[in-house]
């Protein structure tokens, strides 16, 4: 394990630091302008646990985008109360879903799932993988006052 992750098992993730925009084009066909503006959490998952790799303060209003990396043998979920009625937009290896009233997404081994939304909503959210219930963590969605 390297020192730029910080694995989590039933622990919090403390988004502390604020963000930096990330100029990449490794997410899809997103444009300079789009990514500047969103914020990204991204998170492997490798031997059953969720680790966080850049942690970030996540500020409501501002479209946010979860990476999520599995690194993993076998297939898990990603599931939070954080996504309840929310628009959201999930791809990876060629299929998207969008709408609301998505509760949860999945991820097979060795692929990546990017999940796009926007929350108004401070507070701590819990998540969880559905198919193996001691991976868990923790999201806070805090109000950042601008200067």
């Amino acid at each position: 394990m390297t020192n730029s992750l910080h694995p989590f098992r039933s622990a919090v993730i403390a988004l502390a630091l604020f963000f930096t925009a990330l100029a990449s084009g490794s997410v899809g066909a997103t444009s300079q302008v789009q990514t500047a503006q969103e914020q990204r959490i991204e998170i492997i998952i490798r031997d059953y646990t969720f680790l966080l790799v850049k942690p970030a303060t996540v500020r409501l209003g501002v479209p946010m985008v979860i990476i999520l990396r599995s690194e993993d043998i076998v297939r898990h979920g990603f599931t939070s109360p954080m996504l309840a009625g929310l628009s959201l937009h999930g791809e990876g290896e060629g299929i998207a879903s969008y709408g609301k009233g998505i509760e949860g997404f999945y991820v097979d081994p060795w692929k990546t799932l990017v999940i796009r939304f926007t929350s108004d909503r401070p507070g701590t959210y819990s998540f969880r993988c559905d198919l193996h219930p001691h991976m868990k963590g923790e999201v806070y969605l805090l109000e950042v006052p601008t200067a």
